[in-house]
């Protein structure tokens, strides 16, 4: 059935079958369900193509993903869905499955631009109102969506120069993490730090530095060693730094898959956690679900990065706003059971 035949139908004009379409407020409830009721019996779906040729909009959102298999990406797609489902706009989903080729080289991006320009090119020809592009690794990027006359947000990533993107807070989330311990009266740490060439690594290494250094508290650089963000790694040098420096009374491991190599460490040593060793993580991952006794860790607001994300492509795609702006979302500690008190 066609839009002129839904019309004829219910009768109203084709212009009233398209606004009901596009869930305009100019047509009355009466209008609306007569419409609606209509168009659900005869199971007419709207050609977004032809529509875009008349109003130049085909409220089609491109999400591009660059790998949909890395743990936060369904909390992020769930809010720009969620997002989405408020509107009229409809999502595109395109996973350039990058994870496998590049590993932890996210530097290397640039060596996959055909494979973006590849995913961009449908998106393009169905005449998309804007992209969303979701990295795997929290990184500046190069603007990887180029000569794209269209709105774009960078959700996870953010670019060189000009462009809008949303993020979190590594800085400011380590600060707070690690004033955690200072509270509780800690002052040796050992810190267990993600891959050299990761950008968040270097952002939470700064936030602890200096929470450290406002309390007056020196980090022996010979306890700050490499976890590459692994499990087995930060298994490997959280056993050396507790058998180099048997003094520590706390860790802090800058995610959640290296917290537990560590606390599995602490067991194969006889050091328990926290009686003898406190500990935290970083992502709230599923991982700390699994593990005795909870790792304090912290959120990432993944969920809300993506409703954001939509919420700023949908102004930027109706000219509510036309300019570049860079959010960062606040992290929140979840408290388990890693942390203790420390006696005088």
């Amino acid at each position: 059935m066609t839009l002129k035949e839904i019309a004829e139908r219910a009768g109203v004009s084709t212009a009233t079958v398209s606004y009901v379409l596009n869930g305009s407020p100019k047509i009355g409830d009466e209008t609306r369900c007569k419409v609606e009721k209509i168009i659900k019996e005869e199971g007419y779906h709207s050609n977004f193509l032809a529509q875009g040729l008349r109003t130049n909009r085909t409220y089609l959102v491109g999400v591009i993903v660059e790998d949909i298999t890395v743990r936060h990406m369904p909390y992020i797609i769930d809010g720009i869905n969620e997002a989405a489902d408020k509107t009229n706009y409809k999502i595109i989903l395109s996973n350039l499955r990058l994870l496998s080729k590049i590993e932890s080289q996210f530097e290397h991006i640039s060596k996959f631009q055909k494979d973006i320009d590849k995913a961009v090119e449908p998106l393009m020809s169905m005449q998309v109102d804007g992209i969303i592009y979701v990295g795997m690794h929290d990184r500046m990027i190069r603007d990887v969506l180029h000569d794209i006359d269209k709105p774009v947000v960078y959700c996870y990533c953010y670019t060189y120069g000009e462009g809008t993107s949303v993020g979190y807070s590594n800085e400011k989330a380590a600060f707070e993490l690690t004033n955690e311990f200072i509270k509780k009266g800690h002052r040796r740490f050992g810190i267990i730090k993600g891959a050299e060439t990761s950008e968040p690594c270097h952002l939470r290494m700064k936030g602890i530095q200096t929470a450290l250094d406002e309390a007056g508290i020196h980090l022996d650089p010979s306890a700050v060693k490499t976890g590459d963000w692994k499990y087995d790694t930060a298994r490997k040098v959280a056993t050396e730094l507790l058998q180099q420096k048997d003094n520590l009374d706390a860790i802090i491991a800058m995610n959640d898959d290296m917290a537990a190599g560590c606390m599995d460490a602490a067991r194969a040593l006889g050091i328990s956690i926290p009686q003898d060793l406190s500990l935290s993580g970083f992502d709230n991952s599923s991982i700390i679900q699994y593990v005795t006794p909870r790792i304090t860790t912290v959120e990432r607001p993944l969920h809300e990065m993506g409703v954001r994300s939509m919420e700023i492509l949908i102004d930027k795609m109706e000219n509510k706003t036309n300019e570049d702006i860079n959010i960062t979302l606040p992290c929140r500690i979840v408290q388990g059971d890693s942390i203790r008190e420390m006696k005088d």
